[in-house]
């Protein structure tokens, strides 16, 4: 039996938790550890619920201050580097850290005491990080002989960069992202996670009478463009945009049911294609529309997006709403296509080919 720890600053999208549970069903002891609460209100295990992370305004305030000297972007600027790696921008930002780093101490010493969190086989770090940003713990864990994973997402590597003390100590580097491949010498490819089971298929209806959009970020997403679009559709085609935003993930869901027709994203700013958001409307059997970099079609040549971009968004809208039997075609090839690559059984199989690749695992269980 493996000891398996994820360790996250927040338990973002639902997909840790899936991880969790999965290695339980195969006999593995496995937590998740998170710095602080999600707002989406996803399940917790255990949450230290520290200050100065996340959303937290002074956090906020800092990091304007700090990436000011990256340009006009800030801190949406693409660092250079393969891999990228994340130095302090400043002194303020060095003394920032430092001061965080010796604020949380207690609160994470207390918490490795109680739990034993010194004492797992594996450690999965979301977004590279560790409990404190200069991996005093990791490069402890490291010299005892742990394994190291590190998992990436998107802007960890492309805005943040790897921390150096901990990509230089990492046996596994795992990304969903598949620009992120080109962006790190050691980076392999895991599908996205969903539990397609808890998903209930809907025939898609006769009319379109909504269309739903759920942006994280609406510069990444494009989403203003995408809003305009629909919100002539609203007058012209007598449909409702159902905007997603700011919800929790319960609420999220209860509201992307009622669509008929999901938009994902036009932009490709904060990653190629898609994401949850697509996944979790294809499995309803939603018509998905999203933008395809030439490398993610290529990658993904079964792919069931309705392929968009901000020139032919409102076209090929149209023709979804005009187009029923082209909704139900896309509706059955979008949850068919999730189950085979997605499914949380079938991205554990991968996860655990490359355990044993490593030599953690010596066969998958079943």
């Amino acid at each position: 039996m493996l000891r398996i720890l994820y360790l996250a600053p927040e338990h973002y999208t639902g997909a840790l938790g899936l991880f969790v549970q999965a290695h339980r069903r195969r006999d593995h002891h496995c937590r998740l550890v998170t710095l602080f609460r999600s707002h989406s209100r996803y399940s917790e295990d255990i949450c230290l619920n520290l200050p100065l992370v996340g959303p937290d305004s002074l956090l906020m305030a800092i990091r304007r201050m700090a990436y000011r000297s990256h340009g006009p972007q800030g801190d949406l600027a693409v660092r250079q580097g393969y891999p990228p790696r994340w130095e302090p921008a400043n002194r303020a930002e060095r003394w920032f850290f430092a001061i965080r780093d010796a604020l949380w101490a207690p609160v994470i010493h207390r918490a490795v005491s109680r739990y034993g969190l010194l004492d797992y086989d594996i450690y999965h770090l979301e977004s590279g990080l560790g409990f404190f940003r200069d991996a005093r713990i990791i490069k402890r864990l490291k010299a005892r002989g742990k394994k190291i994973v590190c998992g990436y997402h998107g802007t960890d590597i492309r805005q943040r960069g790897v921390i150096p003390q901990i990509d230089r100590i990492s046996d596994l580097n795992l990304t969903c992202e598949l620009d992120l491949l080109d962006k790190h010498p050691r980076m392999k490819f895991l599908f996205l996670p969903i539990d397609t089971a808890q998903f209930t298929f809907r025939e898609p209806r006769n009319r379109v009478q909504s269309i739903g959009h759920a942006p994280t970020s609406r510069y990444f997403k494009g989403s203003d463009a995408i809003i305009e679009v629909c919100r002539q559709l609203e007058r012209e085609r007598n449909v409702q945009l159902i905007l997603i935003e700011n919800k929790p993930h319960r609420e999220a869901l209860r509201l992307k049911a009622r669509c008929d027709i999901f938009i994902d994203q036009i932009a490709n700013l904060g990653g190629w294609g898609y994401g949850m958001n697509s996944l979790e409307s294809l499995s309803m059997g939603i018509p998905t529309c999203t933008s395809m970099v030439p490398e993610y079609e290529s990658f993904l040549p079964d792919h069931p997006f309705v392929k968009v971009d901000a020139d032919n968004l409102k076209e090929q809208l149209i023709r979804l709403i005009d187009d029923e039997q082209l909704r139900r075609r896309k509706a059955w090839q979008g949850r068919r296509w999730v189950e085979r690559h997605h499914d949380i059984a079938v991205v554990m199989d991968q996860l655990y080919r490359y355990y044993e690749q490593m030599g953690w695992l010596e066969k998958s269980p079943k």
